[in-house]
C-alpha cells in the first residue's frame, strides 16, 4: 500500500488559486462567445456562466480522473479518506456541493419556513420557534463558513465544505514537493479568527439586550449627537452608511470591514467601496 502525505494549507491554496484562475478565464472566454452570439441571448444566460465554466471545466478534469491544471501546477491529487480516488458518483456530489451547496441550503431553509407556516398541526409557538431557529439559521450562515475556513487553515483537512461533505482530501505526489513554510502563520490565523468569531457571539448574546435598549433610545430621540454605534458603543462620529441602511462611525465601520466583509447587524456582505459617508445626519 503507498503512504500518502497530506497536503499543506500553502499547497491547496495554491491549487485552487490556480484553478480559480483558469475558471475565470473561461468564463470570460463564453461571455465573449455569448455575447457575439446574441445580445438577447448572452442576457438570458449571463447568470448561468459561472456554473457552466465550473461544470465545463471540472468536467473535462476531475470527472476524467485527471488532475486539475492547478493540482498539477500543486503535484496533487484527490483521495477520498487519504485512502481511494474517488469514484464519478462522489465528483459529482462534490461538484453539486461545490457549484449549488450554498444556493440549494438558501432553498431549503425558505421552502422549510413556508411549510411551517402553512402547517396546519403545528401551534403558534412551535412555529415561532422553528422560524426563529431558520432565521438565526440564515443570518449566522457566514459564521459557519469562517468556522470552516479556521478549521482548515488549523490543521489543513478541508478546504471547502464540499470536501468536508463528501471526505474528498488532498495529498502530494512527492514528499519533498510539500510546502511547510507559512504552516505556523497559517495556524495562527485559523486561531485567531476562531477567537474573533467566539468574541462575536459572546459579544452578540450577553449584549443584545444593551443593544436593543440603546436603539429603542435613538428610535425615540431626534437628536443627532445621541445617536448610538453598534461597534464603539458611542455616539456617532462621521456617520457612515452601508448599502442595506445601517449607520455607524466612518473609523469604526472602515476598522471592521478590513477584518470581515459584513455589516455588524444584519451581516449582509459589504465591501468598503460601498459604504456612504452621510452628511447632515
Amino acid at each position: 500500500m503507498l503512504n500518502f502525505h497530506q497536503a499543506a494549507v500553502a499547497d491547496i491554496l495554491r491549487s485552487n488559486q490556480r484553478d480559480q484562475t483558469f475558471v475565470s478565464d473561461l468564463e470570460s472566454q463564453i461571455h465573449s462567445f455569448l455575447k457575439f452570439l446574441n445580445n438577447r441571448t448572452y442576457h438570458n444566460v449571463q447568470k448561468y456562466v459561472s456554473t457552466i465554466a465550473n461544470v465545463w471545466y471540472y468536467s473535462m478534469t476531475t470527472f476524467a480522473n485527471l488532475q486539475t491544471l492547478g493540482e498539477e501546477y500543486a503535484g496533487i491529487i484527490r483521495l477520498k479518506n487519504l485512502q481511494r480516488i474517488p469514484k464519478n458518483y462522489e465528483h459529482l456530489i462534490w461538484l453539486l456541493l461545490y457549484i449549488g451547496g450554498e444556493p440549494l441550503l438558501d432553498r431549503a431553509l425558505s421552502y422549510t419556513e413556508v411549510k411551517i407556516r402553512r402547517s396546519p398541526s403545528l401551534t403558534q409557538d412551535a412555529k415561532e420557534l422553528f422560524i426563529k431557529c431558520i432565521t438565526k439559521a440564515k443570518d449566522e450562515k457566514w459564521m459557519l463558513k469562517r468556522i470552516h475556513y479556521s478549521l482548515f487553515y488549523i490543521n489543513g483537512k478541508y478546504y471547502n465544505v464540499s470536501n468536508r461533505l463528501t471526505g474528498i482530501r488532498y495529498v502530494l505526489l512527492r514528499e519533498w514537493m510539500q510546502d511547510y513554510s507559512f504552516s505556523g502563520s497559517f495556524k495562527l490565523l485559523g486561531q485567531l479568527t476562531l477567537f474573533y468569531i467566539l468574541f462575536i457571539i459572546v459579544q452578540v448574546n450577553l449584549f443584545q439586550d444593551i443593544y436593543s435598549s440603546k436603539k429603542q433610545s435613538l428610535s425615540q430621540s431626534s437628536s443627532p449627537s445621541n445617536k448610538f454605534c453598534m461597534l464603539c458603543a458611542d455616539n456617532i462620529r462621521n456617520p457612515t452608511a452601508t448599502p442595506c441602511g445601517h449607520v455607524f462611525c466612518w473609523d469604526c465601520l472602515f476598522d471592521s470591514l478590513n477584518y470581515q466583509k459584513a455589516c455588524a447587524i444584519c451581516r449582509e456582505e459589504v465591501t468598503i467601496n460601498r459604504i456612504i459617508f452621510l452628511q447632515n445626519y
